[in-house]
């Protein structure tokens, strides 16, 4: 599944009607992304351990991305979001600071959702899952900028790169166990790598995914919405089998102030 490679997975059994995802994923290339700056990984930079943040401190812009088909205000206020997803343990770690400043903010609400090994999202009827929340959660950082949540590697549905998509919520506050209140200052996508992904995708449960594979360059978001500067650093934990876990971190740079104007 490398460069080079047959990069397609045997067709999907299911046919009928098309996503509302697909077809966000279908036009996506049609769109021109906002010219802006961001903190993150080249792919398969090797990521710092998840106590903290990245070591790339520049006060740059996070370029905004498509909030996607599949975002719920779940609120839920947690850590851990794997839920009954089976997967590849992911240990994410997100910094976020002001793009000004360079400061790390404080109690923002980093939100994040993403799909599971077979490409499917929690909440959708159309995805058969009304009703779960599995893959989606919010933390707030704490003093050096952090949140950290324990999920596992998202898998890929058609048409669309690996990624998992990102929010941060600025002024609200948490409240037995919800968030509320407050502005949305950032929301993106963050990528994976090629290389990543084809050691992760050649595991259960992943390999039963009959989507095709979408390599990076081959993503309309990653291309034209900025992506190149949205990547996570990625690593193994230790120096374990990609089965057994992997690290994955990067910076948000966001103007805490305002809410980014959406093209």
């Amino acid at each position: 599944m490398g460069e080079g490679q047959d990069n397609r997975r045997p067709s999907s059994g299911i046919q009928g009607p098309m996503r509302r995802r697909e077809m966000v994923a279908l036009s996506a290339g049609a769109l021109a992304g906002v010219v802006l700056y961001a903190c993150g990984g080249d792919e398969d930079k090797v990521a710092r351990s998840a106590a903290g943040p990245t070591t790339r401190p520049d006060c740059v812009l996070t370029p905004e991305q498509d909030e996607g088909p599949f975002y719920i205000d779940l609120a839920q206020v947690r850590r851990n979001i794997v839920g009954n997803r089976r997967g590849v343990p992911l240990a994410l770690a997100l910094t976020v600071v002001d793009s000004e400043t360079c400061q790390p903010i404080r109690d923002a609400a980093v939100d994040i959702w993403h799909c599971d090994a077979l490409g499917v999202y929690s909440g959708e009827p159309s995805e058969d899952s009304e009703g779960e929340t599995y893959l989606r959660g919010i933390q707030l950082t704490d003093g050096s900028g952090l949140a950290e949540f324990a999920t596992i590697y998202p898998g890929q549905y058609p048409g669309r790169t690996t990624h998992i998509h990102v929010m941060v919520h600025i002024g609200g506050r948490q409240n037995e166990g919800t968030y509320s209140g407050g502005h949305v200052s950032h929301t993106g996508q963050l990528f994976t790598s090629d290389r990543r992904d084809a050691e992760v995708f050649a595991l259960a449960p992943y390999s039963r995914n009959t989507a095709g594979i979408t390599p990076r360059n081959d993503d309309g978001v990653f291309r034209y919405e900025g992506g190149s500067r949205a990547v996570l650093s990625l690593a193994r934990a230790g120096n374990s089998l990609p089965r057994d876990g992997l690290s994955a971190s990067a910076t948000l740079g966001v103007n805490p102030s305002v809410a980014p104007e959406r093209t």
